[in-house]
């Protein structure tokens, strides 16, 4: 794949589907899984110890521990689980949301400069091997009849900074569908894709992702704030 990926999930979250042959029985399973299977070497770098309390860190601190990690990754891959929030927590008090700003900040480091990161969100199947709480699909009639296959995603399961970066074109292609706003074409700069879509090609999500933030980053307005 020849691209450096960070992979930003929320460890513990054990109410997603068990992959065979892997123990732990958590969102941490799938990225063993995508390291013995589709990375190899240094070319993804996971996260880590998603339950620190990040309450008692300084802005600095949490920067310093995320510098090294994301500054030379070019795609975030999200792993959206059932229990990625702790809703006991503040969200700037949890890694994810963190993780995912310093991946669409500009940044520079010696005199480099680096761009945001494309970034993917691949929605792990749940317990029941099901994606609907996230992801569901129904059929909706345009003004001349045709029919759609409509796919929608329930933000309120995850971050604010991942729901609001996502249907956030500045210019979007939008239809009105028997009460619904239905989005067209590249309309968020977060790409979601399931478990399995990624799998079965990962390189085409790669390579869009690559697309939007070499040559169209500017038609985003992105959220960067945690």
């Amino acid at each position: 794949m020849g691209k450096k990926i960070f992979v930003s999930y929320k460890y513990a979250d054990d109410s997603v589907a068990n992959l065979k042959t892997y123990d732990k029985g958590t969102a941490r399973d799938y990225v063993t899984y995508l390291q013995d299977h589709n990375f190899s070497g240094d070319d993804l770098n996971k996260a880590e110890n998603d339950d620190e309390d990040l309450s008692e860190f300084k802005n600095d601190t949490i920067k310093s521990k995320l510098r090294d990690k994301i500054w030379d990754s070019s795609i975030t891959l999200i792993l959206i689980s059932p229990n990625m929030i702790d809703f006991s927590k503040s969200q700037s008090d949890q890694w994810i949301p963190w993780e995912v700003s310093y991946s669409l900040r500009t940044q520079t480091r010696n005199g480099s400069r680096s761009l945001p990161n494309g970034i993917i969100s691949i929605v792990l199947p749940d317990i029941n091997n099901n994606y609907d709480y996230f992801i569901t699909n129904k059929n909706l009639k345009d003004d001349q009849g045709k029919v759609h296959n409509v796919r929608s995603f329930n933000t309120s399961k995850t971050f604010k900074i991942i729901s609001e970066n996502m249907f956030n074109q500045k210019n979007p292609k939008v239809e009105q569908m028997q009460g619904h706003t239905v989005y067209f074409g590249d309309c968020s700069y977060i790409i979601t894709a399931t478990w399995k879509e990624f799998l079965d090609n990962p390189d085409s999500f790669l390579k869009r992702a690559t697309q939007l933030k070499e040559d169209k980053l500017d038609n985003y307005k992105l959220n960067k704030q945690p």
